[in-house]
């Protein structure tokens, strides 16, 4: 079919999960956030806003509310709805397109509005009483929701890109790599994102950097944790903003690397740059 609604409720926590979004998914998160990772972007969608996400691979995680009650209705539709919905109205895409920059991005993220929350009312409305309009019905529906956002949101909606289901290009595994240095995804979470198997995966790597995935996440982990300890950030934040888990953990790789503690690193830097200012 190329439109779906499901309605989605859930008690349980979940943790970060592999998905592979079979169509395009407009997710209207209702009660809780949900996080999803692309390769080269990630975004948190909380209760107030909704979102385009594009089909292929992405990981999930769904955080609970205070009432410990997920919600949220999914409308599901497939590339030839979009696309017919891009020919349908091309003139009057053609006008906005001119005037907006389109850098393309996997997924769209807005504030919810009284016409979005009227609209997740009706579409459930629609849901509840299959009949055999059901799909034409369907079809206004994403039509009307997408013309609200091209009216309010154009350079938004004009740079929403369906997914790339192939194995990703050396540029795009790069930009991959570098998007998740501190994002603490594992490595068979990465090739997932990459379209790659995790073999096929460490293999470009090792071609691309001449280091490991563990060599070179653990480096680029440790110069961006030096540049923020010399910043006179905190240590007991930076190991967070860097990726590790916990602090210890941090210290001891840091002084593998650098043969001191963040702190003692901080300290001996400041010093010596406070002394050179006194010289």
């Amino acid at each position: 079919m190329v439109f779906t609604i499901y309605n989605y409720v859930s008690d349980k926590k979940a943790q970060r999960n592999k998905i592979f979004l079979e169509q395009n998914l407009i997710t209207l998160v209702e009660q809780g956030e949900k996080v999803v990772h692309y390769a080269n972007n990630a975004t948190i969608i909380t209760d107030t806003q909704f979102a385009l996400l594009s089909s292929g691979n992405c990981l999930m995680t769904e955080k609970l509310p205070v009432n410990n009650m997920y919600c949220s209705t999914m409308f599901f539709f497939d590339n030839s709805a979009l696309t017919k919905f891009f020919i349908k109205y091309a003139s009057l895409i053609d006008k906005i397109s001119s005037k907006v920059g389109k850098a393309k991005e996997p997924f769209v993220v807005f504030q919810k509005d009284d016409f979005v929350r009227s609209y997740i009312t009706s579409l459930k409305l629609i849901h509840s009483q299959t009949s055999a309009f059901s799909e034409m019905k369907l079809e206004l529906k994403f039509e009307e929701l997408m013309l609200h956002l091209l009216e309010k949101y154009p350079e938004s909606i004009l740079s929403f890109q369906l997914s790339n289901q192939n194995e990703y290009s050396d540029l795009e595994l790069r930009k991959a790599v570098e998007q998740n240095i501190t994002n603490n995804l594992t490595l068979e979470e990465l090739a997932f994102l990459c379209h790659t198997s995790v073999s096929t995966f460490k293999r470009r790597f090792l071609k691309l950097y001449n280091l490991t995935p563990r060599q070179y996440f653990l480096q680029r982990k440790m110069e961006i944790a030096s540049s923020l300890l010399l910043q006179n950030e905190n240590p007991g934040e930076v190991f967070y903003k860097v990726g590790f888990e916990n602090h210890s953990s941090f210290s001891q790789s840091f002084k593998q690397m650098y043969g001191v503690s963040p702190k003692q690193f901080q300290q001996q830097k400041l010093t010596f740059s406070q002394q050179s200012l006194i010289d």
